[in-house]
This record gives structure tokens, sequence and C-alpha cells, in this order.
């Protein structure tokens, strides 16, 4: 079964784009594309559709009303709202979506969000649950998006509640939480050794061991700053590193 999907954001260019991350799923048809909450309505009146990607901030009814008048048909379509901003969310659910993702959209997003959308439709098969590795992260850098390869990465770190990665060239953000970041990791040298970081295992120059049997450890390339070790993730540190 095809689930049958539009999109409704009213920037077309970002249409464009939901469009084309969701053409690595097989099962997603995009019947239609809006820049405006009155035709999509229109359409969704007329036509029978399963799933909605659905901008909150939308010129007229807003994303927030299109869900509500969706929540009143008989037919109703699954409803993903897609936002540049956080703190819709708490609004989000006071309507019938199912689910939120924040925009920049990327692909891991998408998939997350649409393992839910299978499973609370009847008749869909399931897709296996396979996490897409890439050999390279995209991080800002001088104001643009540049890809670095992952062997470049000594660490990755939240700061601030953002995400960082650490090179011999500097500190990049990226646009991504942690783990989705260790999602994509595909090269086996990365573990995450700690709910705040991520450490390349080749770029480790020392462990040191600290207070009541816990443990730092110092990466080359890295000056001041020495990294704990999460005593869940200690014992797979040891056995990769061959310590006791």
């Amino acid at each position: 079964m095809k689930i049958r999907t539009i999109i409704v954001d009213d920037e077309l260019p970002i249409c464009d784009e939901i469009e084309y991350l969701l053409q690595s799923h097989a099962d997603i048809e995009v019947l239609e594309k809006f820049d405006q909450s009155q035709a999509a309505l229109d359409y969704i009146a007329k036509n029978k559709c399963e799933l909605v990607f659905l901008d909150i901030e939308m010129p007229g009814m807003s994303g927030l009303e299109l869900a509500e008048c969706i929540g009143t048909m008989d037919y109703k379509p699954l409803i993903v709202f897609v936002t540049a901003y956080e703190e819709y969310a708490v609004h989000a659910f006071a309507t019938p979506a199912v689910g939120y993702i924040t925009k920049p959209v990327t692909q891991i997003k998408l998939t997350k969000v649409l393992c839910k959308v299978r499973d609370l439709l009847p008749g869909v098969c399931k897709e296996p649950k396979t996490v897409q590795k890439v050999s390279r992260v995209t991080v800002f850098k001088d104001g643009r998006l540049c890809p670095l390869a992952q062997q470049e990465i000594i660490m990755a770190y939240v700061k601030d509640k953002d995400v960082f990665v650490r090179t011999e060239a500097g500190e990049f953000a990226v646009q991504m939480n942690l783990q989705e970041l260790a999602d994509i990791l595909c090269d086996a040298s990365f573990l995450r050794v700690h709910r705040q970081y991520i450490i390349n295992l080749d770029f480790v120059e020392e462990v040191i061991p600290w207070f009541h049997g816990s443990y730092m450890v110092h990466m080359r390339g890295i000056k001041g700053e020495d990294i704990p070790i999460g005593r869940t993730h200690l014992q797979e540190l040891k056995k990769l590193l061959g310590f006791r």
C-alpha cells in the first residue's frame, strides 16, 4: 500500500526539498504540494490521502488551524508538523498531529517520523529499520555548509544545547543532535563515551584514572580538556582499547 501524501508549506522550495527526501521511501507517494492552507484543505476534502506534512506558520489560515479542520473530517489523514520553532511543539500536541519535525528537514528526521506513521496505518508494510550511513558530516564553516570527512573528526560534543565536532582545524557546529550524529558515524573508531561526548578512538592519546574508579581520556590535538567516561560506557572502552 502506498501512503498518499501532500506537503503544505508557504515556502515551495521547502516543499520540493521534502518531496526529494521522500523519494528514498518507496511506499510514499506525494500527490500534491501547496503553499496555501485553504487550497490544501479544499484538496483534502475532495481527495483521500493518508499523510500531510504541514508547516505551522502559514499565511492566512495557520497550520494549527488547518489541522483542527482536518480533525473534524470523516476521513482524517495523519499530520506531521514541520516547523522552524521548537516552542510550537507544545501547541502541536494539542492537535490531531502524530508528530513534528524541526527545520532543516533531514533524512534522519523523516525516517524516524515515518516509522511512527507506518505503525499507525493498517495495511502498510513496515520497512526494516535501517540507518543511513554516510562518509561525511556537513558542518558550518565561515557561514557556509561544508562536508567534512569523518576520519577528520576528533570528537563530537554538546555545548549550550548545540552540537559541535572538533577537528585539528577547529570547532564546527552541526545541524543534528548527538544521537543523530552517532547514528550516521559509520567508522568503527567512533564511540559514545558519555551522554555529551562521542570520541574517535584513533585520537585517544591517554586514558587517565580518576576518582572512585572513573576515567578521563585525553585526545590528541585537544589541549587543556579531558573527556569524562560515563560509567555505562567504561567497559566497552576498556574492551576496545585493551585494558582492564
